[in-house]
């Protein structure tokens, strides 16, 4: 009796992993408002992986410079002039929401929401919430989409990004 509950136990845990595995695989489908949180994350941690969700107008501008370089060297700059390394201006967004504006088969709108906070060691963070020295800032943009090879890429113009 004992060997068939701890049977069922097993295949109860298998059958809900599976469940969960299933759906995770389907919510990477990639929407347009997963998309926008993807890259938003990317943005602000300073990730040269946000290459990969802009799309071809909004990769190279009037002068054909890559824009996520001349946005990683100006942040590098900014943050050389202050003293600090690259990662010092990294921002971590926290409680991100977005909403859909507008959407078609090609195009969506999209608002972007969230307040970031500097992206340093969570045991500092504590530290300075407790003591008043963590700076939120808010974060409100409306992102444009397109769709590009049958996935939604960022067009040109998110939040400041050279164009």
């Amino acid at each position: 009796m004992k060997q068939g509950r701890k049977l069922i136990a097993i295949m109860v845990v298998l059958l809900v992993s599976l469940g969960i595995q299933s759906s995770s695989a389907w919510a990477k489908g990639g929407s347009p408002a997963k998309v926008v949180k993807d890259f938003g994350r990317a943005y602000f941690m300073l990730d040269p992986s946000m290459t990969s969700y802009l799309s071809e107008g909004a990769l190279i501008n009037e002068n054909e410079e890559g824009t996520v370089d001349l946005y990683l060297e100006a942040r590098a700059a900014e943050a050389k002039n202050l003293g600090y390394k690259t990662s010092y201006l990294q921002l971590l967004p926290i409680g991100i929401k977005t909403k859909v504006l507008n959407m078609d088969d090609s195009s969506a709108k999209i608002q972007f929401n969230a307040m970031t906070i500097r992206s340093i060691n969570p045991l500092f963070r504590i530290v300075g919430f407790i003591f008043g020295l963590i700076e939120e800032n808010e974060v409100e943009d409306i992102i444009t989409l397109v769709k590009e090879d049958g996935e939604w890429k960022i067009g040109p113009g998110a939040f400041d990004m050279p164009g």
